[in-house]
């Protein structure tokens, strides 16, 4: 028998004796607040570990298409369970190819359905994808440089200063003075 030992949960750090089932392989308590942020961190650190699978499983799956129907059951005979089969790469069944992959602007603006006929449909997706994945990394690398244009802003004023050259409009002479004048009052 298993020697029960309390250990702390790895979330909110209370004492706990282990499922002797699970022995030193629990890390949480029984409380399910505490396994489902485990859960959380768990799938976190899988999605950084293998950041291409869901995009590969997705190309793969796309390509699958619609399955060919079971045979009917015979009657007084019960069917084996069919195991689950994953995608592979064959070409789908339907004669017609996927619908083109959904991208984020400005890959949305592209033709894919003519990429699609000239690459496959598997081809399109993995260009997409890649164009994808380039798109964000430019982006976040240009959002890393602070732009900073101090050459050509050393000779301009403040928006907020104003002129001491009066327009126009309000020169000695010109005529006009007296009924654009600036604060809206007139000479006579």
């Amino acid at each position: 028998m298993p020697s029960r030992r309390k250990r702390p949960c790895c979330i909110c750090h209370v004492w706990f004796f282990p499922d002797n089932r699970v022995g030193g392989r629990q890390h949480t308590c029984g409380s399910p607040d505490c396994q489902r942020q485990r859960r959380r961190k768990m799938q976190v650190a899988w999605r950084a570990r293998n950041p291409d699978y869901f995009s590969g499983r997705r190309i793969q799956a796309r390509m699958v298409g619609d399955l060919p129907p079971s045979p009917p059951a015979q009657p007084g005979r019960s069917s084996p369970p069919t195991p689950f089969a994953p995608p592979t790469l064959s070409p789908p069944t339907s004669s017609r190819p996927p619908a083109p992959l959904r991208l984020r602007a400005p890959l949305n603006q592209l033709p894919w359905d003519i990429a699609q006929s000239e690459f496959g449909a598997q081809g399109a997706d993995f260009i997409g994808i890649m164009a994808g994945l380039l798109l964000r990394q430019a982006q976040s690398e240009i959002a890393a440089y602070h732009v900073e244009i101090t050459a050509v802003t050393e000779g301009l004023r403040p928006p907020g200063a104003q002129s001491s050259i009066p327009s126009v409009a309000y020169l000695p002479g010109s005529g006009v003075e007296a009924e654009s004048h600036a604060t809206g009052i007139s000479s006579t």
